[in-house]
């Protein structure tokens, strides 16, 4: 199954696009939808919502969610999937943990180790659908598999929470006006990523795999280059992610990732419909983060149970895929 199979329409591949792609009145729908929901949680909860800390809880809660999630983008924006995003996540968490508390390592050797693995991670899964074709969404599954296990072995299936030294936890904690280290992580690397794509060659050439590859190959672009290297960027992106969760978290729960692939393809996909033209892009993401982590947050605020994101994550994770298609039925 393809990205063009999902959402019945390609994307925009223009390398004359505009910073976001081809707007129009309906890609608005997700902003105006983020603007009823703080004004409605505002009016159901004006004590408690429309405040500096919960829109501050907002902005640091969705931050590691956001990175995980421009990652994904990267590979959806070249026509393939990753779910092994969450597994991957999970053991670079794990592997951190155990070099630091466990080893004794030094904070930024670790780090370089779980760069390390994601760049063998990322490739591994590029060359099983590039060099082998299998299907991504099969040999992404195989590698989430091997991954949690490794994950698993790596921590003995327990929870770790004795030995993280200040160093480590310093890395996901420290703050500026109340704002986390993940929030600035964040915004650096999606302004990177997101200039990226819209300003150098390597960028318009993703998108232009994502779009038509028969084209792209005959237009002298090298497609299994961009697919591996979306899927690498997408690895790493997400390792980044599990080692600041881990820090900033101050203990380690295996597979603590699982619970980030829904959101973090709801958000990707309503990004898809956002600002744009039907086109996977790195504002829009963050975007559909923000909306799924305000609609969470207000949910809970006004006594919803605490399993309400992935509630909220599926309807809007069908909502924008759901939506995509009927607009472009309605058009033929």
């Amino acid at each position: 199954m393809t990205i063009q199979e999902i959402t019945d329409t390609p994307p925009n591949t223009s390398a004359r696009s505009s910073w976001i792609g081809s707007f129009d009145t309906a890609s608005a729908a997700p902003v105006i939808f983020l603007v009823l929901l703080i004004v409605g949680f505002s009016i159901a909860e004006p004590a408690y919502f429309p405040t500096r800390e919960n829109f501050v809880t907002i902005l640091n809660d969705g931050a590691l969610l956001a990175l995980l999630a421009c990652g994904l983008t990267l590979v959806l924006v070249v026509g393939e999937f990753d779910l092994s995003i969450a597994a991957t996540a999970s053991l670079a968490g794990a592997l951190a943990t155990v070099l630091i508390t466990q080893l004794g390592w030094p904070v930024p050797t670790a780090f370089l180790v779980v760069l390390a693995s994601a760049l063998i991670i990322g490739a591994f899964n590029g060359v099983l659908v590039t060099v082998l074709e299998i299907p991504a969404l099969v040999a992404t599954i195989g590698t989430a598999s091997l991954l949690d296990g490794a994950t698993l072995w790596v921590t003995g299936n327990s929870v770790i929470f004795m030995g993280f030294t200040d160093a480590f936890i310093w890395y996901g904690s420290w703050r500026i006006a109340g704002l986390q280290a993940p929030f600035f992580y964040l915004l650096a690397l999606a302004i990177l990523i997101a200039i990226a794509l819209r300003y150098t060659v390597t960028g318009r050439h993703l998108y232009a795999t994502g779009g038509n590859r028969a084209a792209s190959r005959m237009a002298g672009i090298r497609v299994n280059r961009n697919v591996l290297l979306a899927f690498v960027a997408c690895a790493v992106l997400a390792s980044i992610t599990g080692f600041m969760y881990t820090a900033r978290q101050g203990s380690l729960t295996p597979l603590f990732g699982t619970s980030m692939m829904l959101p973090a393809y709801a958000a990707a996909f309503l990004g898809y419909v956002t600002l744009a033209n039907r086109r996977f892009h790195i504002l829009g993401t963050v975007i559909g983060v923000y909306i799924i982590g305000t609609g969470t947050l207000g949910l809970l605020l006004i006594g919803a149970p605490a399993y309400s994101q992935q509630l909220f994550a599926g309807a809007v994770l069908i909502a924008a895929t759901g939506g995509s298609r009927v607009r472009h039925l309605l058009r033929k």
